[in-house]
């Protein structure tokens, strides 16, 4: 159970939450301050609203970007629908499951505040590119809300601050986020022939500080692996704790040694270690190039780059806007 914790909660708020259909797309860290009253130092920014460091009500501001203000029950709601999605599967006792230093319920709310910020800011590029909801857009959306709304019992709504207007604007907010990011990465890709093989893959890290280290260990690892008498995974497993990963390489690939090692292997076989700017690498090959998984290169590809686009893009954004974080929900 708590291995899969740590895999799946570091990742899960790259996605939009609550089955709103938006954009699922990584993210760059916001800039959050919890120190005493500092602000984010970034030029001609536009200026914070102002946060609320003490005993929160319903309708203290929690977050600011710019000059949004973001209440403590808009952060509940966002949090309700977290727990609503999760609790039911793994129970309440998930939050104080450890992940690493903090607890999952640690990690959340600073994923839900980062998850918050995003969208005000995605929001905010919106309205400077014009980009914003139609009149019938807002009636079939905000009518989905309103759907939503007549699934959660009375109690609950009260319970975590959740009101029709708060819904609303999550639901449109998530619309118009969802809209940016399409019209940010419409950018057309001239198709070109790729070829591709299917791996799993043993990564050890290095840099300069370790390399040789690693390379020692990495030759040790290969050699033993030789003389296995189980499978790739189960080896990796015994010796890192943790399954390879699967993965599709391509020659498209900017690790272009691990990329060309994956296109010259039989299917079924295992390589020796491939030196790479990160590490170094032992393959086994799943999949060698067929068409059928030379398209999914090639959409892996292109979704890849659709991502870097728009990291670029919201990290320009990003900065135009000034961030503070309350510091007593930080505290919780």
């Amino acid at each position: 159970m708590k291995n899969n914790l740590n895999r799946g909660f570091r990742t899960i708020f790259k996605k939009i939450i609550c089955g709103i259909a938006v954009a699922a797309v990584a993210l760059g860290t916001a800039a959050c301050s919890s120190e005493e009253d500092k602000e984010v130092e970034v030029p001609k920014a536009e200026k914070a609203a102002t946060v609320t460091n003490g005993d929160l009500k319903g309708d203290s501001t929690v977050v600011g970007v710019g000059e949004a203000a973001v209440s403590y029950d808009e952060y509940r709601v966002y949090s309700w629908f977290l727990k609503n999605q999760y609790e039911g599967v793994l129970s309440a006792e998930v939050w104080d499951y450890k992940l690493g230093d903090a607890t999952v319920g640690q990690a959340a709310i600073e994923d839900i505040l980062r998850l918050i910020i995003q969208i005000k800011v995605m929001n905010k590029a919106g309205a400077e590119q014009g980009v914003s909801l139609g009149i019938d857009e807002k009636e079939d959306i905000d009518h989905k809300a309103d759907q939503y709304l007549a699934t959660i019992p009375p109690e609950v709504q009260q319970a975590n601050g959740i009101t029709r207007d708060i819904m609303y604007r999550i639901f449109e907010e998530n619309e118009v986020a969802r809209k940016v990011y399409d019209v940010t990465t419409s950018v057309e890709f001239e198709k070109v022939m790729v070829q591709a093989a299917k791996v799993l893959l043993l990564h050890l890290e290095a840099d300069d500080t370790n390399r040789e280290q690693v390379r020692n260990q990495a030759n040790a690892l290969s050699a033993e692996l030789g003389q296995y008498t189980g499978n790739f995974t189960s080896f990796v497993k015994d010796k890192t704790g943790k399954a390879p990963k699967e993965v599709i390489l391509g020659s498209l690939d900017s690790r272009t040694a691990l990329a060309s090692t994956a296109l010259s292997m039989q299917r079924y076989t295992t390589s020796g270690v491939v030196e790479e700017k990160d590490g170094f690498y032992i393959m086994y090959c799943l999949k060698t190039s067929t068409e059928r998984l030379n398209n999914a290169y090639w959409e892996q590809y292109i979704s890849e780059e659709q991502n870097r686009v728009f990291q670029t893009a919201y990290e320009n954004w990003a900065e135009k806007y000034e961030v503070k974080v309350s510091k007593s929900l930080l505290a919780k």
